[in-house]
C-alpha cells in the first residue's frame, strides 16, 4: 500500500458500532427507545422493542430482554392495545439493572 492510501485510510473517520458493546450501551439505548415508543405507532413500538429485546440478551440484560419481548408481543398483537403497563414495566427494569450495576 502506498504512503498516500495509508495517509487517507488513518484520516477516515470510524464508523461508530452496529450493536450495543455492553450493558451500560444497552441501558442509554433503552432509555432512548423507551422515550420514542411512546411517540410511535404500534408497528414501530414492536420493532424497536424486538431490536431491544435482541441487544438486551446480547448484552446479558435479561430483566430488560424479557420486559422488551413482553412490549414487542403486545404491541404487535391486533386489536386496540394499552402499552402503559408493559412501557412501565420496561422503565421499571431499565431502572433495576441501574441500580444493580452500581451497588
Amino acid at each position: 500500500m502506498s504512503d498516500s492510501l495509508k495517509n487517507d485510510a488513518a484520516t477516515l473517520p470510524l464508523a461508530p458500532p452496529l450493536a450495543p458493546l455492553g450493558i451500560n450501551d444497552i441501558l442509554q439505548d433503552a432509555d432512548a427507545l423507551l422515550a420514542l415508543m411512546g411517540k410511535e405507532s404500534l408497528d414501530v413500538v414492536a420493532d424497536l422493542a424486538n431490536a431491544l429485546t435482541v441487544s438486551a440478551h446480547d448484552a446479558g440484560a435479561s430483566d430488560i430482554e424479557e420486559a422488551a419481548r413482553n412490549l414487542g408481543r403486545l404491541a404487535a398483537g391486533r386489536g386496540p392495545v394499552a402499552l402503559a403497563g408493559a412501557m412501565r414495566a420496561l422503565a421499571d427494569a431499565i431502572s433495576r439493572t441501574e441500580r444493580a450495576l452500581a451497588a
